[in-house]
């Protein structure tokens, strides 16, 4: 299977919206989305295949690069491509592009009963640095602060690398 890693545009939202519909309790709306295709700070990416001749959206990521910080937003897999490495090739390529861009760490928050997520996340190479209590609104529930250190930029040049940021397998 051949996956490709490009920027998010407005004519991959309707399939990133179905992935978002079966992956989160509190899905964003097809308007949020769209708004993170204007902003400056945002990191937007798809995962596709070609099936049939055409390109399909299996995954996606978000994040927001604020000076050295990556906040990792969103990522998701299409339920039939869970579980086949395709949300570890989304997170290095977007560590990697907000290396490029300066990030020098990457957070984010994730549910503690969402164990898939923690697994996934520590064996990417985050580790848990926080609580914030009461975070998620829908179901009061706290959220676990993770954070992964990016590759340390070339001593000197006060910019992150352009080479690829490793996430262990």
């Amino acid at each position: 299977m051949d996956i490709t890693v490009t920027e998010m545009n407005e004519q991959h939202l309707e399939a990133v919206q179905a992935i978002e519909q079966s992956s989160f309790i509190a899905p964003w709306s097809s308007q949020l989305f769209n708004q993170e295709l204007q902003l400056a700070v945002a990191l937007s990416l798809i995962a596709a295949i070609r099936e049939d001749g055409r390109e399909k959206v299996i995954g996606y990521f978000c994040a927001w690069i604020v000076e050295d910080d990556c906040a990792v937003l969103r990522i998701a897999c299409h339920p039939q491509h869970r579980r086949r490495g395709i949300g570890r090739i989304l997170l290095q390529q977007g560590l990697t592009r907000a290396g490029a861009r300066g990030a020098r760490r990457a957070s984010l928050e994730v549910r503690p009963s969402n164990e898939s997520a923690l697994a996934f996340y520590r064996a990417c190479g985050f580790t848990i640095a926080g609580v914030r209590k009461g975070y998620y609104p829908e179901t009061g529930e706290d959220a676990l602060v993770m954070q992964l250190t990016l590759a340390v930029p070339p001593h000197g040049s006060g910019k992150q690398s352009a080479g690829s940021v490793t996430i262990p397998s």
